[in-house]
This record gives C-alpha cells, sequence and structure tokens, in this order.
C-alpha cells in the first residue's frame, strides 16, 4: 500500500514539472471608472475607438489584455458617456456586434453589485477558439471581460474563462487588498 501511494505522488510531481507553469492571479482595480477585477499574466494596455450603426462613433475604448496559457484575457471599456440615456440600446448592440454570426452556447442575463448585464458564451469561426464574455453599462462606459480559450490550448471546458468574467465588482472595495491600479490607456 505505501509503495502505491509513493508511486501516485511520484506520479503527480511528474506531472507537475512537466506542465507549463501558470501565472499567478493578481487583482486589479480602475478607481476613476469603478471596477475591480482579477486576471493572470502581463498587463498589456491600448488604445481604440468603437463605432456602431445605433452607437455612432468613433467613441474612445481601452482595453487591458493578458495572455496566459493560450487563454487570452480582455477588458474592453468604451467611452459612451455623451449617449448614456441610450444605455439599453448601446449594450444590445455591443453585444449582438460580438456574437454576430458565431455559434452562442450560452446567453443569460445576470447581476453583479446591482449592475444588470448579460454574459455570453461562443464558438469562433473557423474554429478559432471559445469565448465567455459579460457586458455591463455603468457611468456611461460599455465594459466588456472577455476570456478567450485559443485552439492551442483546447480546453474548452476549463473554469478559468468563468473565474475571469464572474472576477469583476462594482465596490472596488471588493479588490484584492494588494490590486495594482489599471493605468491610462496610452495617447
Amino acid at each position: 500500500m505505501r509503495l502505491t501511494a509513493l508511486a501516485i505522488s511520484a506520479g503527480v510531481a511528474l506531472a507537475a514539472m512537466t506542465a507549463p507553469a501558470a501565472a499567478a492571479w493578481r487583482g486589479y482595480i480602475s478607481h476613476p471608472l469603478g471596477f475591480a477585477f482579477a486576471a493572470p499574466g502581463e498587463l498589456k494596455v491600448t488604445k481604440g475607438t468603437y463605432s456602431g450603426a445605433v452607437a455612432g462613433g468613433p467613441h474612445d475604448s481601452a482595453t487591458y489584455q493578458f495572455v496566459d496559457d493560450n487563454i487570452e484575457y480582455k477588458v474592453v471599456v468604451i467611452d459612451m458617456r455623451d449617449r448614456a440615456n441610450d444605455a439599453a440600446t448601446l449594450l444590445g448592440e455591443a453585444e449582438y456586434g460580438f456574437q454576430d454570426k458565431k455559434k452562442v452556447l450560452m446567453d443569460t442575463f445576470g447581476r453583479v453589485d446591482r449592475q444588470f448585464g448579460r454574459k455570453l458564451t461562443i464558438d469562433l469561426p473557423n474554429n478559432g477558439g471559445r469565448t465567455t464574455a459579460a457586458f455591463y453599462f455603468v457611468n456611461g462606459r460599455i465594459l466588456s471581460l472577455q476570456a478567450t480559450v485559443l485552439p492551442a490550448n483546447g480546453d474548452y471546458g476549463t473554469p478559468e474563462l468563468g473565474r475571469f468574467v464572474d472576477s469583476v465588482t462594482f465596490y472596488t472595495v471588493r479588490a484584492a487588498d494588494d490590486a495594482i491600479e489599471l493605468p491610462a490607456p496610452p495617447k
């Protein structure tokens, strides 16, 4: 019996040594934008624009991106303060654009910290991977958290997608004590 337990623990240790090292998850917070979340990997910040048939545009956007173990994590913030009275329509347009021409696996409404939103899981075209995303309209901004399992990873049932998307909080006091303040996007 002891030999079996030893052989099992040696096998577990060997598997741990051959598996890729996962990055530590860290907390991130934006006091000016009023949200916090957790993500693994190194942070990359980009500035962009967003346009839509209803939203018009271009509207400034910022993307906070992380990659770990062939899973891409993104937080996209779109400034819609000039159209805040159209929140429901603008959020619906962003969600539709996200899932348009893709296979929708899950589509549900949810609530986080008194903020209503929508959560979707889609398969990307041409076997491009699987993405789970959540969309919210908060303080005049569309906020989207998106996690994509890339084909190189292939574990479409991983809990990491939900862990990321569900880590968002709009009560910044709930952020990790050592949460890193998100930088402003580059000019």
